[in-house]
């Protein structure tokens, strides 16, 4: 009870607002994958190289601003409704968040190698974008298990966060293509590897906001019930 009287209107609207920024975020990404196949080859080019397109570098970053925006705010409403998050998953879902907006933010070089400041910083975000969602997933999932009412998402955030956790070494694997050229021959998947640790990112924050919003307005409506009557005690017969 001491739960469902946390959860309120505040954190249902927190729910809404990651499937929005989510879906935001997911529609960009689409749009610059259509608009922009030809200059940005999503087999074997990062996500990043859309910043060197033109008109593609803003559309890039409000995605990944949009995206960083929907974690937090599943990450707040969760603590509001009562989860304990306090530890590892906040601090991985957090970082994680914050790498999202560094790698918009300092965009790679246009080159084989890293020659800026800019350019290791996109590095490293882009680094921890690919490992610690796969670990704060994790982790939430088995925060989640303790909660009868989250039990249901447990099992699918566990599954999301393992799968983007293999994608995201086969990732790591196909890039000794650039110690060894040509060592997985002549077709490089390194692009849509890292498309699909997004994609499967993207479905495990979708996910916890799904359950969020049904956790939440599950717990509405039981405030919303009105708490039933005292029984009336019987009359006694005259007499007696």
């Amino acid at each position: 009870m001491e739960r469902s009287g946390r959860l309120g209107v505040a954190t249902l609207l927190l729910a809404v607002l990651a499937l929005l920024a989510i879906a935001r975020s997911t529609i960009i990404m689409v749009y610059l994958g259509v608009t922009y196949f030809r200059e940005v080859d999503p087999i074997s080019v990062p996500l990043s190289y859309y910043a060197f397109v033109d008109g593609g570098e803003q559309l890039f970053f409000s995605a990944a601003v949009a995206l960083a925006v929907g974690a937090l705010a599943v990450l707040v409403g969760m603590a509001r409704s009562g989860v304990r998050m306090a530890g590892r998953p906040t601090v991985l879902l957090a970082v994680w968040a914050t790498c999202l907006v560094l790698a918009a933010v300092f965009p790679a070089d246009d080159s084989p190698r890293i020659l800026t400041f800019g350019g290791w910083v996109h590095q490293f975000a882009g680094a921890g974008i690919l490992a610690l969602l796969s670990f704060a997933g994790l982790a939430a999932a088995a925060r989640l298990a303790e909660y009868p009412e989250w039990r249901p998402v447990v099992s699918t955030v566990r599954t999301l966060s393992i799968a983007a956790a293999v994608l995201a070494v086969a990732y790591v694997v196909s890039r000794l293509d650039d110690v060894v050229p040509g060592i997985f021959g002549p077709v490089d998947v390194g692009g849509v590897l890292q498309r699909m640790v997004l994609a499967f990112d993207v479905a495990v924050v979708a996910a916890l906001a799904v359950q969020l919003v049904r956790v939440s307005w599950h717990a509405l409506r039981r405030r919303g019930v009105p708490a039933p009557a005292a029984p009336t005690p019987p009359t006694a017969l005259p007499g007696h």
